[in-house]
């Protein structure tokens, strides 16, 4: 992993997310992380690239910012309707 460079084989250079009720991270086979992956593996290498900038360089550039905003509202939607349809059932 590095924080200078993006690299997508390097699992540190992906999205994770973590139960904030726990503290711990969501384990790579539960739902919440296929969903991530799958909405990580639609996405452009540029998209990819501004993911790391924005968040492990912190970037501020505007295209940097709006690609993360664009990325987290994929993810937002789509866990959103996970959460929907686990209420459901």
């Amino acid at each position: 992993m590095s924080i200078e460079r993006f690299d997508d084989e390097c699992p540190g250079c992906r999205p994770a997310m973590m139960d904030v009720r726990t503290g711990k991270l969501f384990p790579a086979d539960s739902a919440e992380m296929k969903i991530v992956d799958r909405l990580w593996r639609e996405t452009t290498p540029e998209e990819r690239r501004a993911w790391h900038r924005f968040t492990c360089q912190n970037s501020r550039a505007l295209v940097d910012v709006q690609l993360a905003e664009a990325f987290g509202k994929r993810l937002e939607h789509a866990l959103s309707a996970m959460a929907r349809q686990k209420g459901s059932a």
